[in-house]
This record gives C-alpha cells, sequence and structure tokens, in this order.
C-alpha cells in the first residue's frame, strides 16, 4: 500500500496541479465482507478532505455492486467532501462503466476521473514494460505447473488459460507478462491477441523456473477425516510422497484443498488445534490443487514446492527419487 500511496499523491500533483495527502486509515462499523473488500483511508486533496476507498479485489470488483455497498460506507453524518476509489489496475471495460455512472476513480499513472476536482485523464498509451519478478504470483505459478505437466501443447491465449485454469482473462495477462519477464516463455501477437509459447523442454523448464516458484501451501489446518468428503481428499504432503517413493506414510494423512472448497467446508466443520485420533491435515493451497491432480494426488511439481524446505533427509531423498522419475 506504501508504493501506491506514493504513486498516487504523484500523480495527482502531477495531474490536477494540487498537492495531496494519503492519511491513516478511517474505521467504520462495516459488514465483514465490505472490509475483505475495501480499506478505507483519508485523502487531502488541496483543501479538500474525501474518503479514500481503496478496492482489494479489483477481479472481482463490479461498479453496480459498489454503488450498493456505497450506501452502506457513505454514513449520513460523514465529514468529508466525497469519495474516491483507488486501485491499482481495472480493466478498460470497468473503467468506462465509472465513468457512466459518475463515479471518481484513480488509477495512478494510468486513468483518473474525479469530476469534484473537475480532472478526466487518461495516460497515454506506451509500449508494454515488462519486470522480472522475485517470485511468481499464483496465478503465473499455476500456468507454469500447467505447462510442466503437459497440459499446453501449443501456443495459447490468456482466454484460453483462464478457461482452463479458472481465473480472470487480466489475471491471466499478468501472468504471462510474468513468465515472458523471466524468459521462461515466449510471447508473440498474432493479430489481436497474444500467445505463450513454452519451447524449452519440461527438465530445463522445471530447472529454470525453481527460484520463481513457490511453496503452494499457505496455511496448514487440522480437522477430523470423516468431515473431509472423499471428492475432496486430494493426497498431498508425505502421503502424496510416500505414494511415489519408499518414504512411509504418516500417522495423520495429509490433504490439500483450494481457496473455494475450504470456504465452503469451513462453515460446517471444527478445527482441531492438536493431533488426535481420526484427525488429518488440510494443506490450504494458493491455487487449487486439483487442476493438477491424479490419480488422487497432488502433481509432483507442486507436491516437490511443498516439501523442498523440510529438513529431513528421508524427505530430501524420497524427493530427489520422486522427481527423478518425474523430469
Amino acid at each position: 500500500m506504501e508504493s501506491l500511496a506514493h504513486q498516487f499523491i504523484g500523480y495527482i500533483s502531477k495531474v490536477a496541479g494540487l498537492p495531496a495527502t494519503w492519511g491513516g486509515a478511517e474505521s467504520r462499523p462495516l459488514p465483514q465482507y465490505l472490509n475483505q473488500q475495501y480499506a478505507l483511508l483519508k485523502l487531502t486533496v488541496g483543501k479538500r478532505v474525501f474518503l479514500g476507498i481503496l478496492i482489494k479485489d479489483t477481479e472481482n470488483f463490479r461498479p453496480a455492486t459498489f454503488e450498493k455497498h456505497l450506501r452502506k460506507i457513505m454514513i449520513n453524518d460523514t465529514p468529508f467532501d466525497g469519495f474516491c476509489l483507488i486501485a491499482s489496475e481495472l480493466p478498460g471495460y470497468t473503467r468506462r462503466r465509472l465513468i457512466e455512472r459518475q463515479i471518481p476513480f484513480v488509477i495512478p499513472g494510468q486513468q483518473m476521473y474525479w469530476p469534484e476536482l473537475g480532472v478526466a485523464a487518461q495516460a497515454r498509451k506506451t509500449a508494454r514494460t515488462v519486470v522480472k519478478p522475485d517470485a511468481f504470483t499464483p496465478a503465473a505459478q499455476a500456468v507454469l505447473i500447467h505447462a510442466l505437466n503437459g497440459n499446453i501443447k501449443a501456443p495459447i491465449t490468456p482466454k484460453d488459460l483462464a478457461g482452463q485454469l479458472g481465473y480472470a482473462c487480466m489475471s491471466m495477462t499478468r501472468a504471462l507478462d510474468e513468465i515472458e519477464a523471466s524468459g521462461l516463455g515466449r510471447v508473440a501477437r498474432e493479430g489481436r491477441e497474444r500467445l505463450l509459447y513454452f519451447d524449452k523442454d519440461r527438465r530445463t523448464l522445471w530447472q529454470e523456473a525453481l527460484p520463481y516458484l513457490r511453496n503452494p501451501v499457505r496455511k496448514t489446518v487440522r480437522i477430523k477425516e470423516d468431515q473431509l468428503p472423499p471428492d475432496l481428499q486430494i493426497k498431498a504432503g508425505e502421503t502424496a510422497l510416500a505414494d511415489r517413493s519408499m518414504l512411509a506414510p504418516p500417522k495423520e494423512p495429509v490433504y490439500a484443498l483450494g481457496r473455494q472448497n475450504w470456504k465452503k467446508l469451513a462453515e460446517s466443520i471444527e478445527q482441531i488445534p492438536v493431533e488426535d485420533d481420526g484427525t488429518c491435515r488440510i494443506q490450504l493451497w494458493r491455487y487449487d490443487p486439483a487442476l493438477f491432480m491424479k490419480n488422487g494426488q497432488v502433481d509432483p511439481f507442486s507436491l516437490y514446492l511443498s516439501l523442498r524446505d523440510e529438513e529431513d533427509e528421508r524427505l530430501e531423498m524420497a524427493l530427489a527419487e520422486m522427481m527423478e522419475k518425474t523430469v
């Protein structure tokens, strides 16, 4: 957020010619779903004070839905002169809908529509600049894992990837940028389409991708195994590795779940704090493990990434054995 704040202040000063400050968080008794979608803060532009509404989840943002949310956010006794949406990125279609509805917004460095300030500006299109990432986002990593598992056999568009992996087209477009910047894939334009090519063999792609790939597990929880539906029992961790090597399986089975499946399940089950009879461990993944599941197990590449930082000689040997067979 600090980076976005600096960009916002510089952009307002440059485009509107007014001094701007990015204040502290604005505390309001809002429903949890609104706190998950937005962050509120105090903005001062010139001599006027506005409520800044920072969009946390830009992919699922809808102008029509926001108008309903706004009635809960802007209380009657508000001390502000108005409000302004702030986002790091929004699709062109969404921006047009915001302008049609006369909803002020700022995307630093790209576009500003703020009628109260008398400003409507859009940056000129420049050549695409790709920045080499330190680590891939979950969406970009999902594309790499998709390719490593042999599921991308021909040049592919962001739209096709979005359909196959369940992401928004914008996420896949950014994923292509990351992959291109890392040198792992090649992106070319044919007509109006961007196409992603993987020219490297699988072993080379895997070895060169390793520095950019993260542990897919964001959190591990424990529940009673009989509360996990059979169709969601995707073997992971040491349980999956035991099936792929000479490693003995763990006492507690390990399974993997994506965000959406866990969200549905978590509403009706109890988390267990310690190992007990009949418990299992659930790894909550940054991307959906079901996308690459085979024979009821997570894919070997993601499995390796989930265990490579474990300091256990048994695991190291089993992982090496698995990857030798895989690549």
